[in-house]
């Protein structure tokens, strides 16, 4: 069964001579990349450079880490090469884990190891990834050797990060039911038998500097044409040397189906020549995500801006199991069509089949090509990325519909800007009307972001920006300005540590409670107005909030079709509404707010993603935890969501979100006693913050699902607010 496996994945590889469908599974592509040949040889500057066997101790010397296993002590320290050489983490196996680790096959670009009579199999990439995979259970652990300037987690799955490198943690593929939780630099994992696990050491390879000040993109998107004039080019090369043709419609026919130049390989080429006449390297449009052929949505597709307002964009697909496909077709592309390199429109939610596909893209684009990875979120999200699949990029795009965040250190600097992370060159997406200031433009620079060039900007102040105050800046003189601003975030960011690990023991001991609220009121009642006759969902946010007045401060808000009601009731707020709406208690909360919380309940029938939670409203952002009726609970967050398993419907619990310097806690307590925190993020400080609690959709909109689901009920009690 492995070697069918094998041999259908290796099809696509140009090792067998049929091309497959669809991929069997993740777990199938997961097993293909800790075993196969492929890949076996060093890519995009980044190689095995070393493999040191003495006695039973090995070391592997990549281009960006060394490996170096002490099987005797059951240890693995990963040791980073870029950024700032040091021991950024040490990994603890169980006793005889590492017997009799030897080396079975390596090349310029991966070594492959097996350990306790091949119970245990790893690969180390060139790229600094390690693979693991175990036959039986197995627990381990890892604790960071540095402070992290910004941590993020969702599930099973880390990204520690600080000026000067990153460690990351992955459960890539296997049996549902790994486990993993983190405490003071420290994470452990129960892998089940045939789990695949990966760890990263950034940044994989060096920063390319002279890329960074020499590249500058021109971006060209519109709903009339995909094909620029020769005039329009000769224009736009006095702005850049690279031109991005996203007009994806216009550009390709059948853009979601395959890859056809929609006026003809003439006027493809045209393009092609003339910007090579003025010196820009011309890439192109592609998307594995809204790529639909093999997913069973190709119906949904479209192929004109004809009814868009009705229809808009085709949805996507990011299961990616038809990455086969998608492969074949950028392949024809770059080697008929014969353009300079590849925009990728998103990519897939899986790690595993998103690497894969960023590594064969790499190879078909070869290294001296451009790949340009649109990537506002990444997998396996809730702001953690795995940085070697970023770093076969040469741009990385972030910050599509995330103005809320353009102020935010943590996400411009870890997130968009992936220096000494993955060393790709970070560009933030700002293709919207966001002011772009002197200030602005100075942060940017500092945190070592680029920005694309539209061409509509030719008229606009934007254009003044660029000549004055961005491109001149785009010299050597900025890379010890870059590392200044490393050495003082560096210091902040430990201060902000010590700050969090301190606070995150105290609970709220300490703080005073500002408000309570028991439900003790009669007066605490209210009732939704009927559904509107045409029953449509309330699926864009209305003009203007219609709040109904309730005792303590309290406003009611319900949705269109709630068909909702509330009331107080032996000290809990009973809620009755339609499942997928909204139906909720908001109030505005004192400046110098620390913590909020309530106990909650969601009965069998609640709502999902619209089931009860709490809910902080800051001007950047939205933070929530709320219990779903599927038995997990929920935390939302504007760069993804976290879901948790074993928490029952119809149980009570309490859920708190806690502020400590710029970071969030998201806790929960079965007792009200003991509280157990699940999450933690950071949030930029400052500015009014609201209060919501009760049914409200994930990005904390007063709208509703396109299916609103059946009715639903909930309860909230013992509101608590706290302040320093």
């Amino acid at each position: 069964m492995k070697i069918a496996i094998l041999a259908l994945v290796l099809g696509v590889c140009g090792m067998a001579a049929a091309q497959p469908n669809l991929s069997p599974s993740i777990e199938a592509d997961a097993d293909y990349l800790l075993t196969t040949t492929d890949f076996m040889t060093a890519q995009f500057g980044m190689a095995v450079e070393a493999v040191d066997v003495k006695g039973s101790s090995v070391t592997v010397r990549t281009t960006g880490a060394e490996f170096v296993f002490e099987p005797a002590k059951g240890l693995l320290h990963l040791k980073q090469r870029l950024g700032k050489p040091r021991e950024a983490a040490v990994v603890t196996f169980p006793q005889g884990a590492l017997a009799g680790l030897s080396v079975q096959r390596k090349g310029s670009g991966a070594v492959l190891l097996t350990a306790a009579h091949g119970q245990f199999t790893m690969r180390i990439n060139g790229d600094s990834l390690l693979m693991l995979k175990t036959t039986t259970a197995m627990d381990l652990s890892y604790k960071i050797g540095f402070v992290p300037g910004s941590m993020h987690e969702t599930g099973p799955n880390y990204l520690w990060m600080d000026e000067y490198g990153a460690i990351g943690s992955f459960v890539a593929a296997g049996p549902q039911g790994a486990k993993a939780g983190y405490e003071d630099l420290t994470a452990t994992y129960s892998l089940q038998p045939q789990q695949v696990f990966w760890m990263s050491v950034g940044p994989p390879r060096p920063y390319d500097w002279e890329a960074s000040f020499r590249d500058r993109v021109v971006w060209h998107w519109s709903h009339e044409t995909g094909y620029p004039t020769d005039a329009e080019i000769e224009e736009w090369s006095h702005y850049g040397n690279m031109l991005l043709q996203q007009a994806e419609v216009m550009l390709w026919k059948d853009w979601s189906l395959r890859f056809i130049p929609r006026n003809g390989i003439e006027e493809f080429r045209r393009v092609n020549d003339t910007c090579r006449k003025y010196g820009m390297r011309n890439y192109v449009y592609t998307s594995p995500f809204y790529f639909l052929t093999g997913t069973g949505l190709e119906d949904k597709a479209m192929n004109s801006f004809e009814h868009f307002a009705e229809t808009g964009f085709s949805p996507g697909d990011d299961r990616g199991l038809n990455w086969p496909i998608f492969l074949g077709e950028i392949t024809k592309v770059m080697r008929e069509y014969k353009p300079q390199g590849l925009y990728f429109d998103g990519i897939y939610g899986n790690v595993v089949r998103t690497y894969l596909i960023a590594r064969k893209a790499r190879e078909v684009a070869g290294d001296g090509g451009i790949l340009e990875y649109h990537a506002t979120w990444s997998p396996p999200g809730g702001g953690v990325y795995l940085p070697q699949i970023d770093t076969y990029f040469n741009f990385v795009l972030r910050g599509e519909g995330a103005q809320g965040f353009y102020q935010n250190d943590d996400y411009l600097r870890y997130f968009v800007s992936t220096y000494n992370i993955s060393n790709s060159i970070g560009v933030l997406c700002n293709n919207n009307d966001y002011k772009l200031d002197e200030a602005f433009i100075a942060k940017l620079l500092d945190d070592n972001i680029r920005l694309h060039f539209c061409v509509g900007w030719q008229n606009d102040y934007r254009k003044s920006v660029f000549e004055d105050l961005y491109w001149p800046a785009l010299k050597p003189t900025l890379m010890a300005r870059v590392e200044r601003r490393c050495a003082e975030h560096a210091v902040s960011a430990r201060q902000e540590w010590a700050l969090m690990q301190a606070s995150a023991k105290q609970g709220t001991s300490g703080l005073k409670v500002a408000f309570a609220e028991d439900f003790a009121s009669a007066d605490f009642r209210a009732v939704a107005a009927p559904p509107p006759t045409d029953h449509k969902p309330q699926i864009n946010e209305p003009a203007k909030l219609e709040y109904t007045a309730l005792p303590n401060g309290w406003q009611a808000y319900f949705s269109a079709n709630s068909a909702g009601a509330m009331a107080a009731e032996d000290g809990a707020l009973k809620i009755s509404a339609v499942e997928n709406t909204c139906a909720y208690l908001g109030r505005d909360l004192p400046e110098n707010v620390a913590a909020v919380q309530c106990k909650i309940k969601c009965e069998a029938s609640g709502g999902m993603s619209w089931g009860p939670g709490l809910m902080l409203l800051t001007p950047h952002t939205t933070c929530r935890i709320n219990v779903r009726e599927e038995g997990r609970l929920g935390i939302d967050r504007a760069n993804g969501q976290t879901l948790i398993e074993n928490y029952p419907a119809g149980v009570w619990y309490w859920v708190r979100l806690r502020l400590v310097g710029q970071f969030i806690f998201y806790e929960v307590s079965r007792d009200g006693e003991q509280w157990k925190r699940l999450s933690s993020d950071s949030v930029e400080p400052g500015g009014p913050r609201r209060l919501i609690v009760g049914k409200i959709s994930s990005a904390g909109t007063s709208t509703e699902y396109p299916d609103v689901g059946g009715m639903g009920t909930c309860q909230i009690a013992e509101v608590k607010v706290y302040e320093r």
